[in-house]
């Protein structure tokens, strides 16, 4: 019966006989582990690229026509690491820093927008909002080291001591200055306009609370989005068993098909 609940169609289509599944948490959580468990249990599985291109270019190229999200990549069964709006360990930088000034609510909002949508296009789909309890281990994974003296994900207290030092609250405006010209800060160029000190004090402060309000916004934003249909969502901390993923599947349990790889 759980995977009967997981069959959808749309109207005109041949009755599909997979589920359809959306594994929509964050980057640096266990994505490729989520993509590898789908596909141990025979789910045509997709991640992050459908020939050359991001996912999202065809759901966003089919949503411009007016499509079904997935009509150019109809041919999965489940959709991994392919929502993640922030492709960069700066929030407001583009994949790249290319542009460095992107509205951060913005890309929430078009991420919610996303998921809103496949829900809506494929209403018998199932939702994986992959989630970590050490939180903090995520965030050292998507900040930007300006201090790289600093092994973020080994050293956090010793971070966040030097986070204190030049980004605390008793700092003033743009920061400790003493730090920004520190030879070993570790920053690429700014832009042309903006002083160094600056967007040194905009990349080494500001990143720590945008990547916080950035998860906050993802966990409550898609919680919203199904407190009417619980039942569709999955959140799901990667430290644990898999076994909470094997039954929102409704697939037999098996251990040795949950390998974390690359959990940051």
């Amino acid at each position: 019966r759980q995977w009967a609940a997981l069959f959808q169609w749309l109207p005109g289509e041949i009755p599909r006989l997979r589920p359809r599944v959306f594994q929509v948490g964050p980057s640096s959580a266990a994505t490729t582990a989520i993509r590898d468990f789908m596909t141990r249990h025979g789910l045509r599985t997709v991640k992050s690229y459908h020939q050359d291109l991001y996912l999202m270019q065809w759901i966003d190229r089919a949503l411009d026509e007016g499509k079904p999200a997935l009509f150019y990549v109809d041919q999965y069964d489940a959709y991994t690491d392919f929502l993640y709006p922030f492709l960069s360990r700066i929030p407001w930088c583009s994949e790249g820093c290319k542009t460095q000034s992107d509205n951060v609510t913005e890309k929430i909002g078009r991420y919610l927008h996303i998921v809103g949508k496949l829900a809506e296009h494929y209403p018998y789909s199932k939702f994986v909002f992959n989630t970590r309890r050490d939180f903090p281990r995520w965030l050292a994974s998507q900040m930007y080291n300006c201090w790289p003296w600093l092994e973020k994900k080994t050293m956090w207290a010793q971070y966040l001591e030097q986070y204190e030092f030049c980004c605390g609250a008793t700092t003033g405006p743009l920061g400790n200055g003493v730090c920004w010209a520190d030879p070993a800060l570790r920053i690429f160029k700014g832009p042309e306009h903006q002083p160094h000190e600056e967007w040194a004090h905009q990349v080494c402060c500001k990143s720590l609370p945008t990547f916080r309000y950035i998860w906050k916004a993802m966990h409550q934003g898609v919680k919203r989005m199904f407190i009417g249909e619980p039942e569709r969502v999955l959140f799901f901390p990667i430290e644990g068993s898999s076994k909470p993923l094997s039954d929102f599947l409704g697939v037999r349990h098996r251990p040795d098909a949950w390998r974390k790889a690359h959990a940051g």
